[in-house]
């Protein structure tokens, strides 16, 4: 790999399951083509995990186990906890620690920019690190996560349009496939994602779930304050849903 490539990252993670080298197949054909140095990082399969424990720990809230436990058709698709979103959601928080212990460490510091990528990701065709410095040159200051790309559930991110090709994230925003990450980032994430009471990406970008149900306050905003964070649209990812099936949710996406 030539050593003036991805000089803007400081790392590029890649969450895979190991039962499932074909995404990682998938993922090193275009890391291959990007010439984009990257550490595979092996997920934490939900289907293995003592639940319970987990709880007890104060990882997963414990009021959120009745929703757990629910039949999966009984279960808010894409945001109540299941095995497979559980795993996911720990493999972000373990790289996430990474982070802040690479920076503690002196390898990196607090302006080092990090990529994590999951493995259904599918960069855009004209996707290089010119095009990324560019998208990222738009982006206000303060930002602590980018998403590359994601859904608008709510259809609504326009309002929060705060640059050319930027957006604030807001309570409607979902999908972890790619984003850029630094250490305040890191931090923050982990600080809003446990306990967890739902899907990471709710956690990350709907503050009002984090405490789980609860009435809206007087003057929320519906915008994210923590993490400081943004996306990009037009996206430069997609996630690659035709090719793969989820492996985090219970049923296929509706």
């Amino acid at each position: 790999v030539s050593l003036s490539t991805w000089q803007s990252l400081q790392h590029v993670y890649c969450i895979n399951l190991d039962h499932r080298p074909e995404r990682w197949q998938f993922m090193q054909t275009q890391f291959s083509q990007l010439r984009m140095p990257v550490q595979r990082w092996s997920a934490v399969n939900g289907k293995t995990l003592d639940v319970p424990r987990l709880a007890d720990v104060g990882l997963i809230a414990k009021e959120a186990l009745p929703r757990f436990y629910l039949p999966d058709e009984q279960k808010l698709f894409g945001t109540d906890l299941t095995l497979g979103g559980i795993g996911c959601a720990l493999s972000h928080m373990l790289i996430w620690k990474e982070i802040v212990q690479r920076c503690a460490s002196g390898q990196a510091n607090s302006s080092s920019v990090f990529l994590v990528v999951e493995d259904d990701c599918k960069f855009a065709d004209n996707f290089s690190e010119a095009l990324l410095l560019e998208r990222l040159q738009q982006v206000p200051s303060d930002w602590e996560l980018v998403y590359l790309g994601g859904q608008d559930l709510l259809r609504r991110q326009h309002e929060y349009q705060v640059a050319t090709g930027v957006r604030r994230l807001y309570k409607g925003f979902r999908e972890t496939t790619a984003y850029v990450i630094n250490e305040a980032g890191a931090k923050a994430c982990l600080e809003v994602c446990v306990p967890m009471f739902w899907q990471v990406d709710t956690h990350l970008n709907d503050e009002s779930l984090r405490e789980g149900l609860r009435p809206p306050r007087p003057g929320e905003e519906e915008y994210t304050m923590r993490p400081r964070g943004y996306c990009l649209w037009p996206p430069i990812v997609e996630q690659h849903r035709e090719g793969f099936p989820t492996d985090v949710q219970t049923v296929e996406h509706n």
